[in-house]
């Protein structure tokens, strides 16, 4: 059994948080293979992991590690084999382009590619919003629980830059739009542009834009029952299916058809219910 809720945020918290979604599976693993896979996504987020902590390994790692139980993940470009437990319960507070920045105040240019325990960089109530959480069965109240945490972080949150409003356009247009035009949005040479974005994003704007794209056709695929990829490739703004194979296999690690068969023997697509 699988539930899944997306909520749009506190609207007060809607100039840097994307959506908080909630998902409470109970797996039998006799139903199949208990690790699932998870690309990289534009989307930086705080993983809240309410029951128990789940296993990952990078592509091409051997060993399985715990993951804290709440975990930030920054600007991701690698895919993340997750291995989850039988009981499997998480809220995922999805942040809007340069909103982890702002609510952390580091460059995630510092947090490149890996996972961090929520506790060293934001404090120990996140734990506390954990136990709070862990108490409650209605997906509505933890989302409810997860608002207020984040409006008591809002005194220490940086303020919100043109650049901000910029890379969210971006976003929302999936990259269907030139970096220089995006830039002139942002009130910002190319040059400060690109250095901001490191800053901001973890990453240059040009390979932020791949991201977008592939993320957006990946999404397509897990939520298709019979995934058309040369469809998907053009719904996602690939003018060629090679450009979309390169990309694809960059940022999974194989092949569309690969992915294909794994999922068909996942427990079930993490990425699905993500709205960006």
């Amino acid at each position: 059994m699988v539930k899944v809720a997306v909520f749009n945020p506190h609207p007060l918290l809607s100039d840097f948080v994307q959506n908080i979604f909630v998902i409470d599976a109970v797996i039998d693993p006799k139903d199949g293979n208990m690790v699932g896979h998870y690309p990289p996504t534009p989307q930086n987020c705080i993983f809240l992991y309410i029951n128990q902590p789940l296993k990952a390994r990078k592509v091409g790692e051997k060993e399985f590690f715990s993951a804290p139980r709440a975990l930030v993940v920054g600007p991701q470009v690698t895919r993340m084999e997750l291995m989850i437990n039988r009981d499997h319960k998480v809220a995922v507070i999805g942040f809007l382009p340069g909103g982890l920045f702002r609510l952390l105040g580091i460059p995630l240019s510092e947090i490149y590619d890996e996972g961090y325990d929520a506790y060293d960089l934001i404090g120990k109530d996140v734990y506390d919003l954990l136990d709070r959480c862990a108490e409650m069965s209605c997906l509505q109240k933890i989302k409810q629980e997860v608002d207020n945490y984040l409006l008591s972080k809002l005194s220490n949150l940086k303020e919100i830059l043109p650049i901000d409003r910029a890379l969210n356009l971006m976003l929302s247009v999936q990259a269907n739009t030139s970096i220089s035009q995006i830039a002139s949005d942002a009130c910002l040479s190319l040059r400060q542009f690109e250095r901001k974005c490191k800053e901001r994003l973890g990453m240059s704007p040009k390979l932020y834009a791949r991201l977008i794209r592939f993320s957006n056709a990946y999404r397509l695929f897990e939520r298709s029952p019979n995934p058309n990829w040369s469809e998907i490739a053009y719904l996602s703004g690939y003018y060629d299916q090679m450009h979309f194979i390169k990309d694809f296999k960059e940022f999974s690690g194989i092949t569309p058809s690969m992915m294909e068969e794994a999922l068909n023997e996942a427990p079930f697509r993490f990425q699905a219910p993500i709205r960006i």
